[in-house]
């Protein structure tokens, strides 16, 4: 009879225990709800405080008198004279003494100019250099442009030779006829040269030769060395 009155009330401790153990978790899930005892006071709500905005106070638009003042002077101002400016002092070099070199041209054989008919003419279109200036010992190109005039044909076996002059080709005195130049047909020569090395005016005289050394078209070219 005993240990059933002890067992009846360990099973009301269980319940009773059960029964506060949801109750409180009920209370703290929810502060507010009706079965709790204490609820908590509610927070007062939260005061937005309005942000100070700076009204900017304009001054009153204050119309100002014109006033009008004339001068009037009878009292002429006397201007100080501007002075002159010293004169600048102007350096005077001597001139330097100026030694002018006398070129020496180198003698050549010329040989000696066979007459030509009718058959052998020609008409120098172009040639270089014709009085042009050069640095001394530059280089540059002669160059001619002429055309048949005459009746006969040139043949590849004619010559384009120095005869006289001062030699300013870097080469060989002659140059080779590559082709037939037929009347009324042109042909050009170049020929690699070089400025001498002393200052004065040089010339140099070339022409064409036959394969019986008959010479024509004579041209004489010119430059200036400084």
């Amino acid at each position: 009879m005993k240990n059933t009155a002890l067992n009846v009330l360990t099973i009301l401790a269980i319940i009773i225990t059960v029964i506060f153990c949801f109750v409180f978790a009920i209370i703290f899930i929810n502060p507010q709800s009706s079965i709790n005892p204490l609820p908590p006071q509610e927070l007062p709500e939260v005061l937005v405080l309005p942000t100070a905005t700076a009204t900017l106070r304009q001054l009153p638009t204050v119309d100002l008198p014109t006033i009008e003042v004339a001068f009037t002077s009878t009292q002429s101002v006397d201007l100080r004279p501007s002075s002159t400016p010293l004169p600048t002092f102007t350096s005077f070099v001597l001139p330097t003494s100026t030694i002018t070199l006398t070129p020496t041209r180198t003698p050549t054989e010329t040989p000696e100019a066979s007459p030509t008919s009718e058959l052998y003419q020609c008409q120098v279109l172009y040639y270089y250099p014709n009085g042009t200036t050069f640095p001394p010992g530059g280089d540059f190109d002669g160059k001619w442009t002429l055309r048949n005039s005459g009746k006969e044909q040139w043949s590849n076996e004619f010559d384009w030779v120095f005869v006289g002059g001062n030699k300013f080709q870097t080469g060989g005195d002659s140059i080779d006829l590559t082709r037939y130049i037929n009347p009324g047909n042109e042909v050009d020569f170049i020929v690699d040269m070089a400025a001498p090395r002393q200052p004065g005016t040089y010339s140099a005289k070339w022409a064409l030769r036959t394969n019986n050394n008959l010479y024509f078209c004579e041209t004489e070219i010119t430059l200036i060395v400084k």
